[in-house]
């Protein structure tokens, strides 16, 4: 079972950042929609018990575009127009005609983010161009993934393989999902689903970088756009232990700084409570998560102790 969260965030794909050269992105939203098609249809056709969904991270929330199910998951949970199985009978044909037109109808029905700004007021589409930080909901398609994992793994379905997710972002990080992301991840190792993470943007991902190196994922980032087909099919398509036979791209440094608590900015060095372990990047004689206080002797002798994030 294949998860994927893919960035349809109109605010990126129309911001200098979402056609910027050098990065998977750089071709467009509808180049990258037709590797995924491509990438999709292969990878159900490796095996007749490989499923896939796909989780679309706009910029009002996130939503389902497909599922490829058994016949008997329908929880009510997703929409029973979108729930239809195709791969039980072999073939491409079924495929293409199934994924690729539900994903595409499913698109044209969000809302166009680009029509408003974040607080709901009109803007013209000029004004999205000059946007220099734009962000997705990544942890909230996380989250997702995560719980319609754990719907699957505790229906006992011996059809549905293990679960895997494959996040293809192209927005900045935004410091403000530190901790719902960090419990995200840590989620996912703790039920054993590894993450994989493809950029689509020029920027990396101190989020996806942690992600994969805890569960055990993989990360990269194309540098063309007209190679992310060969990446995700070369990478992403392999299981974990077809995996080990496989000259797989390494992982050259993971950003493991932390956000504080109180301004949602990363830091190199911070305080940390002793009895919450919240994170702050000054001290404070008064812990607001747990309401821990702390003297001026204790601060003195190191009660509240410093951090410096490990490399």
């Amino acid at each position: 079972m294949l998860i994927i969260l893919l960035e349809t965030n109109p605010l990126f794909w129309e911001s200098p950042k979402g056609r910027s050269f050098g990065c998977a992105a750089a071709n467009g939203l509808e180049a990258t929609l037709r590797q995924l098609m491509v990438f999709i249809n292969g990878y159900l056709s490796l095996n007749q018990q490989n499923r896939v969904a796909v989780i679309a991270m706009h910029s009002d929330g996130c939503h389902y575009l497909y599922v490829s199910p058994a016949e008997e998951d329908n929880d009510g949970g997703l929409d029973a127009e979108y729930l239809g199985f195709t791969n039980n009978v072999g073939g491409l044909e079924p495929i293409q005609s199934d994924a690729c037109t539900r994903i595409l109808e499913r698109l044209s029905t969000l809302t166009p983010g680009h029509a408003r700004n974040m607080d709901g007021s009109d803007s013209p589409a000029e004004a999205v161009l000059t946007r220099t930080h734009v962000t997705t909901p990544l942890a909230a398609a996380m989250s997702m993934a995560i719980c319609y994992c754990n719907r699957l793994q505790t229906r006992g379905n011996s059809v549905i393989s293990v679960p895997r997710i494959l996040c293809l972002q192209g927005s900045e990080d935004s410091a403000s999902q530190y901790i719902p992301m960090m419990n995200a991840i840590f989620s996912a190792q703790r039920v054993g689903i590894p993450i994989d993470s493809c950029l689509l943007g020029c920027d990396d991902s101190a989020f996806l970088q942690q992600a994969a190196h805890i569960t055990g994922g993989l990360y990269y980032k194309p540098r063309r756009g007209d190679t992310l087909v060969q990446h995700l099919l070369s990478v992403s398509s392999a299981d974990q232990y077809s995996r080990r036979f496989l000259q797989l791209p390494n992982q050259r440094g993971v950003d493991f700084r932390a956000s504080c608590f109180c301004h949602k900015r990363p830091v190199d060095t911070g305080f940390v409570c002793s009895v919450c372990l919240s994170i702050f990047c000054e001290d404070r004689v008064l812990c607001p998560t747990c309401g821990a206080s702390f003297s001026a002797t204790l601060l003195d002798s190191g009660a509240a102790s410093t951090f410096e994030p490990t490399s």
